[in-house]
């Protein structure tokens, strides 16, 4: 019965989760990082909530034989056989889900990785051959001799803030500046790892509305934590002005290269120009970490079953 409630937790986690969320921060605003940590901190939960229940499963019928590889085969071998066929079916079913789970995200992470790499050789190749180096408001940029206007960076190796000739034509130096601070906050808050796991949990478990929300909802925060560096550093109307320079731009390729065109222009615009009302601090602290708890829940509750199942011996009422 409680490996029933157990799937039922994570099953209410991947449907019921994004709506949580969503209620803890639409009428008390607790800012771009506290949503980033309660989505990307969601999406971790779920995937570790799966696999504990692929181990409240093992540990329902080991119960406190769990003492190693070897020996946890053998009594799984033993307690589904003196169970009958059904319970053969029953655990040879979930674990080969899990099991195809499990390939699934490998396989997935390797392809995306793959073609991660793939294109920043490509790019850094190109860049090495027709951009030039440059230093431009304490920032070291690569200068592409192009007449869009275009701004983006790429990780790895310290990263890149590439930064178009057609850009710097139509940015004042305010405005440049702006663009390279909300560059430069996307590499030093490492944005494009958190874009990158819940679009590979995505691409790896689709029609699930939990992960699915969080692919849509993550890139858009990243977009406006940058923007809040920008703003802190350089101001608003530089920010909101070369955010319209750029509006239209697609910029690199968004697997990879976190743009500044990337979310909706005039979404980030109206958000500095025209913010929400904020509450005090502690209210919206505190709704984001009663989501959290709420979240975390399923998670807890698998191990505790798992532990239950694995440590508590069996027992037997005689009829």
């Amino acid at each position: 019965m409680w490996s029933f409630v157990a799937i039922g937790a994570v099953a209410a986690l991947s449907v019921k989760g994004p709506g949580v969320l969503r209620h803890a921060t639409s009428n008390h605003d607790p800012g771009p990082r506290v949503e980033l940590t309660l989505w990307v901190g969601a999406s971790v939960v779920w995937l570790l909530s799966c696999i504990a229940l692929v181990l409240v499963a093992a540990a329902e019928l080991l119960g406190p034989s769990l003492k190693g590889i070897v020996a946890t085969c053998v009594s799984l071998y033993q307690a589904v056989e003196s169970h009958g066929s059904g319970a053969m079916v029953a655990v040879g079913a979930a674990l080969l889900l899990g099991l195809f789970a499990a390939g699934r995200l490998v396989w997935t992470g390797l392809l995306r990785g793959r073609a991660g790499r793939s294109w920043r050789r490509g790019h850094a190749r190109e860049l090495d051959e027709g951009a030039v180096p440059r230093v431009l408001h304490g920032h070291q940029v690569w200068l592409v001799p192009s007449p869009r206007p275009e701004a983006y960076c790429v990780p790895g190796n310290g990263g890149r803030i590439v930064i178009t000739s057609g850009a710097l034509e139509v940015l004042t130096p305010r405005q440049a500046h702006a663009v390279l601070e909300h560059e430069r906050a996307h590499l030093d808050g490492g944005h494009h790892l958190l874009v990158g796991w819940v679009r590979l949990l995505d691409k790896a478990f689709p029609r699930v509305p939990l992960l699915r929300a969080a692919a849509e909802r993550v890139p858009v925060l990243v977009e406006w934590a940058a923007d809040d560096r920008a703003v802190r550093r350089v101001g608003v109307g530089p920010l909101a002005h070369a955010l319209g320079r750029f509006a239209g731009s697609d910029g690199a390729s968004d697997t990879v290269a976190l743009s500044i065109g990337g979310a909706c222009p005039v979404e980030r615009v109206r958000r500095h120009l025209t913010p929400a009302p904020r509450c005090s601090r502690t209210p919206a602290l505190g709704r984001a970490v009663s989501a959290g708890l709420v979240l975390v829940a399923p998670l807890a509750f698998t191990i505790a079953m798992t532990m239950t199942s694995a440590i508590v011996p069996p027992c037997y009422c005689p009829v």
